[in-house]
């Protein structure tokens, strides 16, 4: 389960989250189960202090990204209530309880996807608890400034090409040339229309800054992206590829794609920070909440060769091809 949860204290007295709790209801209302992060042990040891950010400002918000994610495949999840217990940091003794009872429920995706590269990929970030673009804090600054409501790359990938070390270039990778995903084509996951494009910026180097300061994002939030293409599939789901290499976009708005045709090549354009293609499946061209992705014909390393094909959300960590 991928969300956030948001309390919002209208006081005048800053609070401190101390205790977080999922309890699991069946089909019927009855208590099945209950996930627990409470204060036990002192301020380094509870299981609470796996929630990095705890602090609930007065007057002020507070994200939590749940961290209650994973669960038996075969477990009832439809009903679930959070209770969030807060006290003044100074004197635990006072605590208030936040409720919330939720129905959460499986996507069921729309389009037949297939992984945007060839070969043996490493998903450097997917969209797992560990993954950097499920924790958007959208209460921060540039968040509030665009109105953006929702994690819109919550569901995002960063794809890399590594050698058999697992190493991500040659040399001290100075160079984008010296990236082994460097100038790899860009697969379109799936059959769709092109609705929107963007190329000509150049290609960042290791730590370097972008081509771009924070008054430019602040005016055009898509120059983060870099070089990018975005493939509406016509059933409410969208493709974002992002971060090309200058020059490789091969599409246009208005162009039909089918799924495994070239529509760029990987590069280090926008914000990043490395080589890589940032994939995501989202609900529109914009920045509303993304959508989960399930890739088709999917293949895991095990160690002892590669799992049998399976349509499949990949992870990060993972090492994954699309079978032939």
């Amino acid at each position: 389960m991928n969300f956030d949860l948001i309390f919002e204290n209208r006081g005048d007295q800053p609070l401190e989250l101390i205790k977080l709790e999922a309890t699991l209801f069946d089909r019927h209302g009855r208590f099945l189960g209950q996930r627990r992060l409470d204060g036990n042990g002192d301020t380094t040891t509870m299981s609470a202090a796996t929630v990095p950010n705890r602090a609930l400002p007065a007057r002020g918000k507070l994200v939590v990204f749940n961290p209650f994610q994973q669960f038996p495949t075969d477990l009832f999840l439809g009903d679930i209530r959070y209770d969030a217990t807060f006290a003044e940091p100074a004197d635990h003794s006072r605590t208030q309880t936040a409720s919330l009872r939720v129905a959460p429920r499986a996507y069921a995706p729309s389009t037949k996807l297939s992984l945007p590269l060839a070969g043996p990929v490493f998903v450097h970030d997917g969209h797992d608890l560990y993954g950097h673009h499920r924790r958007l804090d959208i209460t921060g600054g540039m968040t509030t400034h665009f109105g953006i409501r929702s994690n819109f790359m919550r569901y995002a990938h960063d794809f890399c090409i590594v050698d058999e070390q697992g190493h991500l270039y040659r040399g001290d990778g100075s160079r984008p040339e010296d990236w082994f995903g460097y100038g790899k084509p860009v697969l379109a996951t799936g059959d769709g229309v092109v609705v929107e494009t963007h190329d000509g910026m150049p290609d960042n180097r290791k730590g370097g800054p972008p081509p771009f300061d924070e008054a430019a994002i602040m005016k055009n939030l898509k120059l983060f992206l870099g070089n990018y293409a975005i493939v509406d599939h016509r059933n409410g789901e969208f493709s974002l590829f992002a971060h090309m290499k200058q020059g490789s976009v091969k599409v246009a708005p208005g162009q039909r794609v089918k799924r495994g045709e070239t529509i760029g090549a990987m590069g280090m354009s926008g914000d990043a920070f490395l080589v890589h293609l940032h994939y995501q499946l989202q609900g529109s061209a914009g920045f509303d909440e993304g959508l989960p992705a399930y890739f088709e014909k999917v293949r895991f390393a095990t160690g002892d060769g590669w799992s049998a094909p399976s349509i499949s959300p990949v992870d990060s960590g993972d090492l994954v091809m699309t079978a032939e």
